[in-house]
């Protein structure tokens, strides 16, 4: 398959219309149908049905959608490995990292790089665990800087863990439970947890405890912090944004009797994808700076 035939059919996914796939290809609506109707000859399979509000994915172009991008990525990944083993210090980085880190141990490993390799174009992105994955899985980041739950990465990531973090509870000064010193006394009241099902279990779990019946879910540290600060929510956070942000959002931390897990931070790839040479600069900047914040 070729990567114009990709590109078409991620065009017509993405737009779910041959129309506006047309106009951000710059191409005509015909050359459009064309090409995917290569793709699907060449895949042995329809992928894209017409209807009267546009088109609609078949099964199997709902399960050929990510392979394809993930296709193209890979192919743009290989480009800018050539052309940094070619030019030198050239190319793009995509990473994400979460909100911690970015105030943290961030700066100084970008400093590093960017002082090292200034050429270099990067792109962050600030995010949590569950939307990192989704961009790894989709080939769209070459790496990402993550809080993980140890043992629970799916095996399609592998996960290079640099330092320990600790959660913490967090609430607004004036919370009516901010005199409980256990997560029992908290536990009905309403929680506001920047992850999904997947990732809220597991903080949960050691503590002999299901999920909070009452949260609301988001991908956002920085709304959890803004929304706790101003409502009777309760917030799990991880310790460096107790001083980072909590004084400023209004936000206090409750010590509870419980042991609440530890996380690790840790530089989380697709299982099987090698960094270009640029990417793994980057890592080892962070491997660097990750070593000296922690005194080693």
């Amino acid at each position: 398959m070729k990567p114009n035939q990709l590109h078409a059919f991620v065009a017509v996914v993405e737009q779910m219309s041959i129309r506006a796939a047309a106009r951000v290809l710059g191409l005509s609506q015909p050359a459009v149908t064309k090409i995917v109707h290569e793709l699907e000859r060449e895949v042995g399979a329809p992928l894209v049905e017409r209807s009267v509000k546009g088109v609609r994915l078949t099964e199997f172009g709902r399960a050929f959608a990510p392979r394809a991008r993930l296709l193209l990525a890979d192919m743009q990944r290989a480009r800018d490995e050539i052309a940094q083993i070619r030019d030198g210090a050239t190319g793009s980085v995509s990473m994400a990292v979460s909100t911690s880190f970015a105030l943290t141990v961030l700066p100084v490993a970008f400093k590093d790089f960017h002082t090292r390799l200034p050429a270099v174009d990067v792109q962050f992105s600030e995010a949590v665990l569950p939307w990192m994955l989704a961009r790894l899985r989709d080939g769209y980041l070459d790496f990402a800087v993550a809080h993980v739950v140890p043992g629970t990465l799916d095996a399609q990531f592998e996960a290079v863990e640099l330092f320990p973090v600790q959660l913490v509870v967090g609430m607004r000064e004036r919370h009516p439970l901010r005199g409980a010193r256990s997560l029992h006394d908290l536990y009905a009241a309403e929680w506001i947890l920047p992850s999904d099902d997947d990732s809220v279990s597991p903080l949960f779990t050691p503590l002999g405890l299901p999920p909070p019946a009452r949260i609301i879910q988001g991908q956002s540290v920085t709304v959890a912090l803004g929304l706790a600060g101003h409502m009777d929510l309760i917030g799990l956070f991880v310790e460096p944004l107790v001083k980072l942000a909590f004084k400023r959002h209004g936000i206090r931390r409750i010590d509870v009797v419980e042991s609440l897990p530890t996380l690790n931070v840790c530089v989380v790839r697709r299982r099987g994808q090698l960094p270009t040479p640029a990417a793994q600069h980057f890592i080892e900047c962070i491997q660097r700076a990750s070593a000296a914040a922690m005194g080693g």
